[in-house]
């Protein structure tokens, strides 16, 4: 389920949730967040990524994307694309076994990617291409 605010000219957000019961605490946490956003006239779209049935499985598809033997599956690249339209990101997600959930981590391994993410160079150098994007 995606939720979508716009205004014209506002600075605009997207708020990545990992967490798929309905009465979770994170879901409360993202709802506010969304909330408060929208109070301060931002554009705020929540992703949640469960809901959504986001697949965080680095599978043939992005493999081969990553060797340059095929484009970015579509998913991943709708992913980038929501990125694309924000000025913040904002993860909110429960603490599972002092890291965040395998649904999260498995989309940030899928979007954030090499000629997208950050650029590496012959020599190995990394140049970062995001750095417009805040991140919370």
């Amino acid at each position: 389920m995606t939720h979508t605010y716009q205004e014209a000219g506002t600075q605009s957000a997207l708020v990545v949730m990992a967490h798929p019961a309905e009465s979770s605490l994170t879901r409360a946490v993202t709802n506010a967040i969304v909330e408060a956003l929208q109070a301060d006239g931002y554009n705020a779209e929540m992703a949640d990524l469960d809901a959504e049935r986001f697949d965080p499985v680095f599978g043939p598809a992005d493999h081969a994307a990553f060797n340059c033997k095929d484009a970015l599956p579509a998913d991943v690249r709708k992913e980038q694309q929501r990125l694309d339209r924000a000025d913040h990101l904002i993860l909110v997600y429960p603490v599972y076994w002092w890291s965040m959930p395998a649904l999260l981590k498995g989309w940030i391994d899928r979007v954030f990617v090499a000629g997208w993410a950050f650029d590496e160079d012959a020599e190995g150098r990394i140049t970062k291409r995001l750095g417009r994007l805040k991140v919370s």
